[in-house]
């Protein structure tokens, strides 16, 4: 019979212990909860510069992106959104912002949603609650209504169609007061 004394079986014993306690339970790594129906990828203060022909036609910032792979893809954006479209000459131009939005990769348009805000180079702000871009055909719409701010005025709306950098736009049931300068008016 072997007889072990001293640090030695306090050594045996923690070495056992360590040994069986340090199990790799490939059951309990796997059971990780992943959702099958969660973001692919997330970026946190993100920002995204999308150019043409090496040149920078506008940059999109928002807090929180999540990239969905999956058919349909999709990318959710929260947190604020933030998108600024160039100038010619590379400057920033008109500016959207937005509480959140989405864009959809199948048929290229961009849906932003919650304290709408789109100020164009004329200096002329667009207010709404929601605004789809369809990228392909270069038009941003929406059927909410609208209010248009501009020097002396503010035009009101249900609906609107406008170029995508907002340097043109068409109210579809426009309202409100607009202040014409005088010259304008035809004389009594």
């Amino acid at each position: 019979m072997l007889q072990v004394r001293g640090p030695f079986v306090v050594l045996a014993v923690t070495a056992i212990l360590v040994l069986t306690s340090c199990k790799n339970d490939l059951d309990s790594v796997a059971a990780v909860d992943l959702h099958a129906d969660g973001p692919d990828r997330v970026t946190t203060d993100a920002e995204y510069l999308y150019s043409d022909s090496a040149i920078v036609r506008n940059r999109l910032r928002a807090g929180t992106v999540e990239e969905y792979m999956r058919k349909p893809t999709r990318t959710e954006m929260s947190d604020g959104v933030e998108l600024v479209f160039f100038t010619v000459a590379g400057k920033e131009g008109s500016k959207l912002t937005a509480q959140r939005g989405t864009i959809r990769g199948d048929d290229r348009t961009m849906r932003v949603a919650g304290d709408v805000v789109f100020v164009n180079t004329k200096g002329e702000t667009l207010k709404t609650e929601e605004l789809h871009w369809i990228q392909d055909s270069s038009i941003v719409r929406t059927d909410k209504p609208v209010a248009i701010q501009r020097k002396n005025d503010v035009i009101h709306g249900e609906g609107m169609r406008a170029a995508e950098d907002f340097s043109w736009y068409e109210i579809l049931r426009p309202s409100g007061i607009i202040e014409l300068p005088n010259d304008t008016l035809r004389p009594e």
